[in-house]
């Protein structure tokens, strides 16, 4: 079978002929896989920029997020049965392979309303909103900033915050604004220009995807008790954090978190927007295009 593997950090991924894994072991199931998402996530794998932060044996195969159907059931799994679609998330890699054994337990139903190239767009971006916006837990009617909101991240935490009745401010690079607006920002912020003296209102809570400046000055306008809640480890150690309260999350999928994405999905509540289609082959042009910031959608590959 083919596989999308890293062999040294810094160099263009391969398209590697392997062996298919065997019989999925007790607690996991086997999956064919037909399409992946492509994240920034995995750019710093490819680079070697993550490498600190997990231990990887090279060669490994790349991917944290895909969308196929259960080959292979393993003793113990009585969720998911041979020929149901699945979304998953592995973790940070494992996902780029035409099969593959993951546990049942970072699997999900698929959305039944969306084809597999949409479907592969989901696992990684909407499952840390939905666990974010959980983590910070704020009331129906309260409001929150979401800091780099032009991202997978961030589109989904702007339509599950607007679920939960949540105020939502999106700050982001002009050209997102529209688009933002649509997937239900109340409003949105050129986070070019003095965004701050603009709000009013102190926020009831931040959600950080982007660290940094923005960060900080957020700190600056957020109520007495607000909380920011940050994707980012490094924010943790900004200058900021000991003023203020903060959590860091790690996103872990779980079966229950990714089902509850796929029925916001089916009723209509979510939608991440896909960009470019590839085939596994050109899995450099998808990288290039995350690093380069070509994004009018999420970048998906197909096996």
């Amino acid at each position: 079978m083919h596989a999308v593997r890293v062999h040294a950090y810094g160099e263009t991924p391969r398209i590697d002929d392997i062996a298919a894994p065997g019989a999925p072991s007790p607690g996991h199931v086997g999956i064919d896989v037909a399409a992946g998402g492509v994240g920034s996530w995995d750019v710093g794998v490819a680079d070697g920029r993550l490498a600190r932060f997990v231990e990887l044996e090279l060669p490994f195969v790349m991917g944290a997020e895909l969308v196929g159907r259960v080959a292979a059931v393993g003793v113990g799994v009585a969720v998911f049965t041979v020929g149901d679609r699945v979304i998953a998330n592995p973790g940070i890699v494992g996902a780029w392979a035409e099969r593959v054994n993951l546990p049942a337990s970072t699997c999900g139903p698929a959305p039944v309303t969306l084809d597999d190239a949409r479907a592969a767009a989901l696992p990684v971006g909407a499952v840390t909103a939905l666990q974010a916006l959980e983590m910070l837990g704020l009331p129906h009617g309260s409001s929150l900033l979401i800091l780099g909101a032009g991202g997978s991240v961030g589109r989904a935490a702007i339509q599950l915050a607007r679920v939960r009745g949540l105020t939502v401010y999106a700050l982001l690079p002009a050209w997102e604004m529209d688009r933002s607006r649509a997937l239900g920002a109340h409003e949105t912020l050129d986070q070019a220009r003095d965004w701050v003296t603009g709000l009013g209102d102190p926020i009831d809570g931040v959600l950080d995807l982007i660290g940094g400046e923005a960060l900080e000055r957020s700190a600056t306008i957020i109520r007495p008790g607000g909380r920011v809640v940050t994707t980012l480890a490094g924010s943790m150690r900004a200058p900021v954090a000991s003023r203020i309260s903060m959590g860091y999350l790690r996103m872990r999928s779980t079966t229950a978190d990714l089902a509850s994405i796929s029925t916001y999905v089916d009723e209509g509540e979510l939608t991440l927007p896909v960009g470019t289609l590839l085939p596994m082959e050109d899995v450099a042009e998808a990288l290039k295009n995350v690093r380069t910031g070509s994004d009018t959608g999420k970048h998906v590959l197909a096996f």
